[in-house]
């Protein structure tokens, strides 16, 4: 399999971390490339990474949910996914929702980021406002969502919890001043136990 990457990408980062969970790692090829750039439109007509070229020659998989649900169905490891079938499909809802949200602070972290990096290049500025705030507020929210609820994020670590992992891990990366252990302190604790796990350590992102 050939996956492209981007070192600083979160939604590789959840790519691989289940990848290593999986023991898959070693069977894929990493395609460095840029993460706004044109190399990979073939594969992703979003040009967008992560995009995984599956081994027997089918259409590139891309979304980073969809290439951890193909990852999840091969490989021997305990699956990330619950496939719902015990339980009238309860923990796998729980696993998705955790996704959810975890995808979701994610997609507002980059969309500052994106704006940031875009103001370094304007002339004028984009202004603060509203729309930077609304990001901010969905972060929070979240944070204290996974909080509330920390006894199910800790109970294994599947998709859901590594969805929240790393949107946490990339928040710290772009945003480290946003402070959102001061508001979470059990989650906090969960972050920091987790972030040693191997999976987590191997794919931190650079520190420059």
């Amino acid at each position: 399999m050939k996956l492209y990457y981007s070192p600083t990408s979160p939604y590789v980062r959840k790519v691989m971390v289940c990848a290593i969970e999986r023991g898959l790692k070693d069977r894929i090829q990493l395609e460095k490339t840029d993460g706004f750039g044109e190399s990979h439109r073939a594969a992703n007509p979003l040009a967008k990474v992560p995009a995984l070229e599956p081994d027997e020659g089918a259409p590139a998989l891309f979304d980073s949910l969809v290439i951890c649900d193909h990852l999840d169905r091969i490989g021997d490891a305990p699956r990330l996914i619950p496939d719902g079938a015990k339980d009238g499909g309860k923990a796998r809802d729980g696993t998705l929702r955790r996704h959810a949200i975890g995808q979701g602070m994610t997609d507002a972290a980059l969309l500052m980021q994106v704006q940031r990096v875009r103001n370094q290049r304007l002339e004028h500025p984009i202004p603060d406002d509203w729309w930077m705030e609304r990001q901010r507020e969905a972060i929070r929210a979240s944070v204290d969502r996974m909080e509330l609820e920390i006894d199910e994020l800790s109970a294994a670590f599947e998709l859901g919890a590594i969805s929240v992992a790393t949107a946490l891990g990339y928040l710290d990366f772009r945003f480290p001043d946003f402070g959102w252990r001061d508001q979470a302190p059990h989650l906090a604790e969960w972050f920091k136990q987790i972030a040693e796990r191997p999976s987590m350590a191997e794919t931190a992102p650079p520190e420059s």
